[in-house]
């Protein structure tokens, strides 16, 4: 025995058992499980996503979904699309609120745009940093309520000019005396509407055109504010219908519908207007109005159907008034800048700053989504999958230890070949937990084959061994463990070799990658851990057989 506890093997074993208990504990500790449960066990959410058009390249629509879910704090994220026009989203995620901040995440396109006079300043493929580090606070309560956000970012050099070019000279002085400037007004959206008409009715459009003159500070719309500007910015047609269309405005519609397949309604629109519309093609998209508000908290309609997130004025200070620079050439573009927006009140500011971020730093979908729709799993049936893993884990550790019994009919030498496919299962699944994976169904997987393999290499260890029993065969008990290692790590090789292409085009096998990696993992503690332990047991064993 004083020969084992001198094998520096054994030390590396045992000291491999103990680290993953203390990780066991440090996890109970924290999470109050064992394990990072994945979906399977844990419950979950599946996203099915259906994109408007099928996309040559539906990894990169992927890659941004998956990016968008990362950079919202989220893991254990599986994302996998098909035919080129489908993706499916996995998350752990089960709480309504969470759902539906998700699926808002989700179903953006995500194209940023900044205007000016209906003409194109930035998007978001120009923008090179976003929430880069300032002196100025990204909240700040507002002097009429509300708290206002604010998301810096920097520009690309072209783009930096563009912007420069656009906006000189666009705060012209009306009053000398105070100083007073009438600043142009910029534009940004999130997913602009490009093929669209949106419709009116009378009273909607004279309330729109209201509260965007009288402005509002929740929401960050600036007092002045013209809907035509608006509408000019967001060009797009609009029609103001009340009863039914006119023979001429149907006319106008069929015309539109050629370039406009889209009509933006407002929910208070009247079904005769719907079946007209419906009647000449357009596919119809639904905005709540907010008719019955007051004017002062009212989110103007064409506010949300639009996409607009911020309308802020330029400052003369940029635009080359304040100081006053009489060329362009003088100026120097300016790269830094931000967007800002304010809400009712902390929380809902920091939400929309960070779905704002979120969306800048993902980058646009190359298509709209059409349509998304969301299952549940119960975490009890999680559970219910849990308990039956476990179960056949059990069942398989049984039946592996009567072959192994009958096989040797050495009590001593089977319960080595039982401990070690334990402590290999054990360590395996702790590694598999702690670097970041989930235990799901496919890591289970993956799990028992690695333990299957390490049980036959210890057979194949034993068995050499045991060979050597015979007088014309008689080597040294090391020189049979090595034989018996060459096969090993050639099998082990195999089995890497093996799982290597799934791990590295997870994106395209994402249900097999839970298992490439467990097995991986397994296969590594076999080599490096259990089966050189092993072999040091089962020498110690033999020495005497």
């Amino acid at each position: 025995m004083n020969e084992l506890a001198k094998s520096w093997r054994i030390w590396v074993l045992f000291i491999a058992i103990f680290l993953a208990f203390f990780a066991v504990a440090a996890n109970l500790v924290s999470t109050g499980n064992p394990f990072n449960f994945g979906i399977d066990f844990m419950g979950g959410t599946l996203f099915q996503i259906h994109l408007s058009e099928k996309v040559p390249n539906i990894e990169e629509v992927e890659n941004i979904i998956q990016n968008r879910l990362n950079w919202s704090g989220m893991s254990d994220i599986r994302v996998y699309g098909a035919e080129n026009q489908f993706i499916f989203v996995i998350v752990p995620q089960t709480k309504p609120q969470d759902v539906e901040r998700i699926e808002k995440l989700i179903k953006q396109q995500g194209r940023f745009e900044v205007l000016i006079d209906a003409n194109v300043m930035f998007t978001g493929k120009d923008l090179i940093q976003v929430d880069q580090s300032t002196s100025l606070p990204a909240f700040s309560k507002g002097q009429q309520g509300g708290y206002q956000w604010r998301l810096p970012f920097v520009l690309k050099g072209p783009a930096a000019e563009r912007f420069m070019d656009l906006s000189f000279h666009r705060c012209p002085l009306i009053s000398f005396e105070q100083k007073q400037y009438d600043c142009t007004l910029t534009y940004f959206f999130i997913d602009r509407p490009r093929k669209a008409v949106f419709i009116f009715t009378s009273e909607l459009f004279e309330l729109d055109k209201a509260s965007l003159k009288s402005g509002n500070t929740k929401i960050g719309i600036p007092k002045g504010t013209d809907i035509e500007e608006v509408l000019q910015n967001i060009d797009a047609p609009y029609f103001i219908i009340d009863k039914k269309p006119t023979e001429e405005q149907l006319a106008e519609l069929k015309n539109v519908l050629q370039m406009k397949e889209l009509a933006l309604i407002p929910s208070s629109l009247n079904q005769e207007t719907r079946n007209a519309l419906k009647e000449l093609g357009f596919e119809i998209k639904e905005f709540p109005d907010e008719k019955d508000k007051p004017l002062e908290t009212r989110e103007p309609w064409i506010w949300r159907a639009s996409g607009l997130q911020s309308i802020v004025r330029l400052t003369p200070s940029i635009t080359g008034d304040d100081p006053y620079v009489s060329s362009r050439s003088q100026m120097q573009p300016i790269t830094n800048l931000q967007v800002t927006g304010t809400a009712e009140d902390y929380q809902a500011a920091f939400d929309e700053r960070n779905r704002i971020k979120i969306i800048l730093q993902s980058g646009s979908l190359p298509v709209s989504v059409e349509s998304i729709s969301s299952f549940y799993t119960s975490p009890i049936q999680g559970f219910d999958f849990l308990f039956k893993a476990a179960i056949t884990g059990l069942i398989v550790l049984c039946v592996v230890s009567v072959i192994i019994l009958i096989r040797y009919r050495t009590p001593k030498l089977s319960l080595a070949i039982i401990f070690t496919a334990v402590v290999e299962a054990f360590i395996t699944t702790t590694l598999t937990s702690s670097l970041g994976g989930n235990i799901d169904l496919a890591a289970i997987a993956g799990i028992i084959a690695a333990v299957g393999t390490g049980v036959d290499d210890q057979i194949v260890i034993t068995d050499e061994l045991l060979r050597g029993g015979q007088k014309e065969e008689r080597v040294s008990l090391l020189r049979r463990v090595k034989n018996a290692f060459f096969i090993v790590i050639a099998a082990a090789a195999t089995t890497l070799a093996t799982m290597l292409p799934i791990i590295l085009f997870g994106t395209i096998m994402v249900r097999l990658i839970g298992f490439a990696i467990a097995i991986t993992i397994g296969v590594l503690v076999g080599v490096f851990i259990t089966r050189p332990a092993y072999g040091e047991i089962a020498k110690f064993l033999m020495s005497s057989y």
